[in-house]
């Protein structure tokens, strides 16, 4: 496989999907072990093809360091041949596959690679035609190639508030859609289970798994920006440093941000957070946010930039919930920067006066 030449292979591919598209009897799943065999002859690559029940909403393919199974290259979502991409595009799934950093979407003919949702190339080796395979196997070359660029992508960087809102907004989806999957098999994710438990008890008491999903979501990424935003140290971040950087004055995302930098954070969830810490990593996100203030509202400076970008990011994330504004989501974790529901509940459930104000123990 090493001696082969990049066409050689890919030609290999079209070879084995032509065979299967002949048969007549080929639906989506038949072509997989082609893609699966095309990803693996990259180097250093491990395609899992259908991945395990407990990969909450993943994609059809999930790529693999091979040296490093822990490290995540990209994702990929497969459908049938001809099977009208623009369309697919538009779909929910792939709204909620926008919190993906690396994913392409193929009928594998077409490929349509994105980073965080934003579609950055398209190339195609073949299309049908009367119900006949056309191939087009001039693109093989460009197709290896960026199929490699592909799995070598670094972190986005950002560069416009509006980049990192729409981040942002989609990796809260992905977290939230994941916790609401997790949670329906409490078993198989009991410390959030726990969390979801002693939430409803002692704070919201009609507190169902969506509306805690959310919650979870915004209060983690929401909580994270916050973190980054306050970093003088630009050249890391990651989830420990996160929590290092919470305010004493917030002990509750304080102790929120103790369960995710911990050992006993599901790998599912640590896998979507590091790849958020990683875009934050190569951008500088208080001089992005400011700029983006700016020129929405034409002043050289705004009062609180954290309550005026979470609209941004609400927008982003649930234009619903933005219309809501203050029903069920973000609790403590962004206290007195965003909306004041524990506040309230602190102060007429528990007849703390000050709310989170309060220094009493």
């Amino acid at each position: 496989m090493q001696s082969e030449t990049a066409g050689a292979k890919i030609s290999k591919y079209l070879a084995s999907v032509q065979e299967q598209f002949n048969s007549g009897h080929a639906v989506e799943h038949a072509y997989r072990p082609a893609l699966q065999q095309l990803m693996q002859s990259h180097q250093d690559t491990v395609a899992v093809n259908d991945p395990k029940k407990s990969e909450f909403g993943a994609p059809d393919f999930i790529f693999l360091q091979a040296s490093n199974p822990n490290i995540i290259k990209g994702y990929a979502e497969a459908k049938d041949v001809g099977t009208p991409l623009d369309k697919v595009e538009q779909s929910e799934q792939m709204l909620r596959y926008a919190g993906y950093a690396n994913l392409f979407l193929t009928d594998y003919l077409e490929f349509r690679f994105y980073a965080n949702g934003q579609r950055y190339n398209e190339i195609s080796i073949g299309h049908l035609l009367k119900g006949q395979l056309v191939l087009a196997p001039d693109a093989s070359e460009r197709l290896w190639r960026e199929l490699k660029a592909f799995l070598d992508l670094p972190p986005e960087k950002i560069k416009s508030g509006k980049r990192l809102e729409e981040i942002m907004g989609a990796k809260a989806r992905r977290i939230r859609d994941n916790v609401a999957g997790f949670l329906t098999s409490p078993k198989e994710a009991p410390d959030l289970s726990k969390i979801y438990q002693l939430m409803k008890n002692m704070l919201v008491h009609d507190l169902d798994v969506a509306k805690f999903a959310d919650m979870y979501a915004q209060t983690l990424v929401y909580g994270l920006f916050i973190a980054r935003y306050a970093d003088k140290t630009l050249d890391d971040f990651s989830r420990s440093e996160a929590r290092d950087l919470v305010p004493r004055s917030n002990p509750f995302l304080r102790e929120f941000f103790d369960h995710i930098a911990g050992i006993g954070f599901d790998s599912r969830l640590a896998k979507i957070v590091d790849e958020l810490c990683e875009v934050f990593r190569v951008s500088n996100v208080e001089e992005i946010v400011h700029q983006h203030l700016r020129i929405q509202d034409g002043t050289t400076s705004v009062k609180d930039p954290i309550i005026h970008f979470y609209e941004d990011f609400l927008q982003a994330y649930d234009p619903t919930q933005r219309r809501k504004m203050g029903a069920y989501y973000t609790p403590a974790p962004v206290v007195k920067f965003i909306i004041r529901n524990i506040d309230e509940i602190l102060k007429n459930d528990f007849k703390i006066s000050r709310g989170l104000a309060s220094v009493a123990k």
